[in-house]
């Protein structure tokens, strides 16, 4: 697993090595703060790697409706950092279970919405750019 990709030639690079998955980060902004944001990274990533290896998405994931469009943009799962570290802090772990069983409640409201009854139906919703701008609707 290789995480902190963000460049479809260094994607293809790493399953051409041998890289069993991916993780599509920009490590939340800190390493530079003008790096791509990695949802607008992953869809190309994707296009390139096909189903080569499991792609997550890491960066940026606070809510249902985040997973929902990562999962709608081509990645396999997601990973989770600040919310559960912000829970953690507050509440120990409490805190942290209560934070997950939010997730997911927001999670399948917003798969019900988008008429995804299960995981693999969210992966297969498609996005809508609009051209011009980074707006995309999942």
């Amino acid at each position: 697993m290789l995480k902190g990709v963000l460049d479809p030639a260094d994607a293809r690079r790493a399953v051409d090595l041998g890289a069993d998955g991916l993780v599509v980060s920009n490590h939340g902004g800190r390493q530079l703060d003008g790096a791509v944001p990695s949802l607008l990274a992953l869809p190309a990533i994707r296009d390139e790697v096909g189903d080569a290896c499991e792609l997550l998405l890491d960066s940026g994931v606070r809510g249902g409706t985040d997973v929902l469009r990562a999962l709608a943009l081509g990645a396999s799962g997601v990973l989770l950092g600040r919310p559960v570290l912000w829970a953690l802090a507050s509440g120990g772990e409490p805190a942290v279970t209560g934070a997950l069983e939010l997730l997911r409640t927001e999670l399948r409201a917003a798969m019900a919405l988008a008429g995804a009854p299960d995981v693999a139906a969210a992966g297969r919703l498609g996005v809508r750019w609009a051209p011009g701008t980074n707006e995309r609707e999942a």
